[in-house]
């Protein structure tokens, strides 16, 4: 009895014992799909995209898979059975290539070329000329044949490349091409010689042995959803929206229409810290991508670690340059399993996955178990996937009891200085904290209460992106104007310009000016509404900030201009100062101010009446127990609302200063004390005792 029977007959034994030992899933299953076997007998199948969105989550350790998938049930139907299998991981030994003799090709008129001969017929995916020169970029077609008579195209428009590093730019070499798994002795490579010079024979090539699972184990892939949001000067954000959390991503790539690419990236995720939720990056890369006529070599793929939530941020450094064409943004999945089973009779197969039921899940153990060391040596037929459906409807995930039936303690609301109502609902809610909440608070004394005078429970989150607040029109000042009771300075060769601020107080703010112009070179200075000394000169105003700001490129707008004012500012009035020197006057668009972008996420309860509060001189930073559950929160998604315009709260003497009040109280005081002293004066018994 031949090996190959043996292993047959084996794997009907196993299976036979398995159709009673299957495992249960641990609740009823969110989804099924069918599955087609491509025969009876052996088979395997992908995971693909729809398994790992909607099935229990892998782990990813050092850029590996592990686990996943433990809600997974094959039933046939027919039988009356569940279908055991088993996940058989992509090899982790060394792959085995095989060198070959190299055949000159005769050139044609912009072709040039050579055959790679491997001694005899082998199953091959893939071909490798180590020695490619430098400042090498070619476009290749590739063929293989068993017999040199007949040849089947394995890559029909391919290219290699070797560009070294120069600079900060990484190198970019690509000496692979891959295929289809096929049986071949011949290898042939044909250059494209229209653009640049005809290379030299190389010394030496090799293809690849095709291991045993090739075709089945190869990167996963999924085009992901995205929308550009506001960025700080020269970068451009993208907020990236994943299907799912606790995704195995090892990398995110992008696809761009410019020719030519060189800039810094990073991948951010919000994550819990320190009682706050802020950006933590997850990779960084170096984005390079250079063409020579239809010939592209590029590299624009960022490592990143796995996530845990389903949101990301992608920043671009511009530089000087004007934003990327980016029309595509794709996940790079770990490396995956494939699905080995076996089936009687070829007939469709339903699949099961996905549960409402949160922690880890215990997989299934079948006997099939047993022939896990063999499986590869089996010939096995291509399973196909059906479309994913339903089974019943997903109901929403409801925050624990404990945050609506038992609020946070109570607060007295007259020591805070604003009060502002937030729009009713229920669920899990999002409110931006805007200019005015930052001008006017710590951060730490923000607090939410409700109409019982309760605390709500929220989670602060920092978000990476800034607010950006347009503001009016620069007003020019004219040249024997004033600013604080002095004449301006120098008005005819500099500009003085006046800017209001919505606010006073406002903190980490920056200033973003952009302009027509296109050739120019000009000193830009912020200057502070007070005077701080007589001087004859601008350098008597307390100046905030100053920049150059020159371009020099007719053909392209000039980039914006970004002045930081400082940690926090204490006037809601600035003025811009331009030194344009002997040049004529450039034009300044309505300017927009930058401000750091914060969020708080919290749950109303339906019919609740909530308010905002913020301004208590004496408030410490809550802590709440919400912020144990911070991973769920951050995988769900929030009703983004806006509170009312800012009033003042019933009870303001909160923003008083202290020496102030105790001012005015003295002052009372002693008035109230001199009234009684004027009554008592007048009264008749004192009249009476001083007669």
């Amino acid at each position: 009895m031949s090996t190959r029977t043996r292993i047959i007959i084996a794997l009907a034994l196993v299976v036979a014992r398995s159709a009673f030992a299957q495992g249960t899933p641990t609740s009823a299953p969110l989804y099924e799909r069918t599955l087609k076997p491509g025969a009876a007998g052996a088979n395997h199948v992908v995971v693909d995209s729809a398994l790992l969105v909607r099935g229990a989550p892998f782990n990813v350790n050092g850029g590996a898979a592990t686990g996943g998938l433990g809600d997974l049930r094959l039933h046939d139907a027919a039988a009356g059975r569940d279908v055991p299998y088993i996940f058989v991981w992509p090899t982790s030994e060394p792959p085995t290539w095989r060198g070959g003799r190299i055949i000159p090709v005769s050139p044609g008129k912009d072709t040039s070329g050579f055959e790679v001969d491997l001694g005899g017929v082998a199953v091959v995916d893939r071909v490798e000329i180590p020695t490619l020169p430098e400042r090498f970029l070619k476009r290749v077609r590739l063929e293989g044949s068993g017999d040199r008579v007949r040849w089947t195209m394995l890559v029909a428009e391919g290219t290699l490349f070797n560009l070294p590093n120069e600079a900060d730019a990484p190198p970019l070499r690509q000496t692979q091409l891959g295929f289809t798994p096929g049986a071949y002795r011949y290898l042939r490579l044909i250059w494209d010689d229209h653009v640049g010079p005809r290379l030299a024979t190389p010394s030496a090539a090799r293809a690849r042995l095709a291991p045993r699972d090739a075709g089945v184990a190869d990167s996963l892939y999924m085009l992901l959803s995205f929308d550009k949001r506001p960025g700080a000067a020269r970068t451009s954000r993208y907020h990236l929206r994943l299907p799912a959390t606790r995704l195995p991503i090892v990398a995110v790539e992008l696809a761009v229409s410019n020719a030519q690419v060189l800039r810094s990236a990073h991948v951010t995720e919000p994550q819990l810290g320190a009682e706050r939720v802020a950006p933590v990056q997850l990779g960084t890369a170096i984005l390079r991508r250079t063409s020579l006529a239809e010939a592209i070599a590029s590299n624009l793929r960022i490592p990143i670690s796995s996530p845990t939530g389903a949101e990301l941020d992608l920043v671009i450094d511009d530089h000087d340059n004007p934003p990327l064409d980016v029309h595509g943004i794709r996940m790079i999945f770990a490396p995956l399993p494939y699905i080995f089973f076996e089936s009687a009779s070829g007939a469709e197969l339903r699949a099961t996955y996905g549960t409402e039921r949160r922690g880890p899940i215990v997989p299934p153990r079948y006997d099939l178990e047993a022939l896990r060391d063999t499986v590869k040596g089996i010939a096995a037929a291509s399973a196909t996937w059906g479309v994913a459906r339903e089974t019943r409807v997903v109901a929403a995930v409801a925050p624990p009891s404990a945050l609506y039936s038992a609020p946070g303690a109570p607060l007295d609301a007259s020591g805070f200085a604003f009060a502002r109502r937030i729009p009713s609902g229920s669920g899990l809610t999002a409110v931006r904290l805007d200019a005015a909440v930052l001008a006017h608070s710590r951060l730490d004394d923000v607090r939410i209460l409700d109409a019982r005078g309760r605390q709500v429970p929220y989670l602060l989150e920092i978000l990476e992106e800034p607010t950006e607040l347009a503001l009016p029109a620069l007003e020019p000042i004219a040249a024997r104007a004033t600013v604080d009771s002095r004449v301006v300075p120098d008005a005819a060769t500099r500009t003085w310009y006046r800017l209001k601020l919505p606010h006073a107080g406002l903190p980490d703010a920056s200033l973003r000016l952009s302009t027509s112009a296109r050739v120019f070179s000009r000193d830009i200075g912020v200057i502070m509404h007070e005077l701080r000394r007589d001087a004859a000169s601008d350098a008597g105003f307390d100046r905030a900030t100053s920049a150059a700001w020159t371009h020099d490129d007719p053909d392209t707008p000039a980039p914006a201009l970004e002045l930081s004012l400082g940690a926090r500012l204490q006037t809601d009035s600035l003025f811009v100062l331009v030194n344009d020197g002997d040049n004529q006057k450039i034009a300044l668009a309505d300017p927009t101010l930058l401000l750091p972008s914060y969020r708080l996420r919290f749950f109303r309860e339906p019919g609740s009446s909530l308010r905002l509060l913020y301004g208590h001189a004496e408030l410490a930073a809550p802590r709440y127990d919400m912020a144990l559950i911070a991973p769920r929160l951050l995988d769900a998604s929030a009703e983004e609302v806006v509170a009312e315009s800012e009033r003042t709260s019933a009870v303001t003497f909160g923003r008083i200063p202290r020496l102030v009040f105790w001012g005015m109280l003295g002052v009372v005081v002693v008035v109230l004390l001199l009234l009684i002293a004027r009554l008592v004066r007048n009264s008749p018994t004192v009249a009476e005792d001083q007669g």
